[in-house]
């Protein structure tokens, strides 16, 4: 299993923005792309005494795939041109290879692991 991040800093109001842009355009091409599992976003909580942090928060964005990233090339790129147009940032960009994952809900009930 692979998985690609892409991280970026920006306002609130751009976090946001992006969020709707990875709804409503990243998500439904990832769909029809093959080998395409799933994703997550995250962002950073703000902290207390801590200034840049009410401004700015770090997105991270990581989609999981069952084979090579190659057939997600297209959407990564149009993804990476419109975070820098909502965002007005350039996200960083990475991939892995996923070697353990395991996903509880709050009653300890295990709902996904991989292997």
């Amino acid at each position: 299993m692979k998985c690609r991040q892409l991280s970026f800093y920006a306002e609130p109001e751009a976090v946001e923005r992006s969020m709707g842009v990875i709804a409503e355009q990243v998500v439904p091409k990832y769909i029809e792309t093959p080998h395409f599992l799933g994703y997550v976003v995250l962002a950073t909580d703000p902290l207390p005494g801590h200034p840049d942090t009410d401004t700015r928060r770090e997105v991270t964005v990581l989609s999981f795939w069952s084979d090579g990233l190659e057939g997600s090339e297209s959407a990564a790129r149009e993804f990476i041109r419109e975070v820098n147009r909502v965002a007005k940032t350039n996200p960083v960009r990475k991939s892995f290879k996923l070697l353990r994952a395991m996903w509880r809900d709050a009653a300890g009930h295990e709902l996904a692991h991989f292997p």
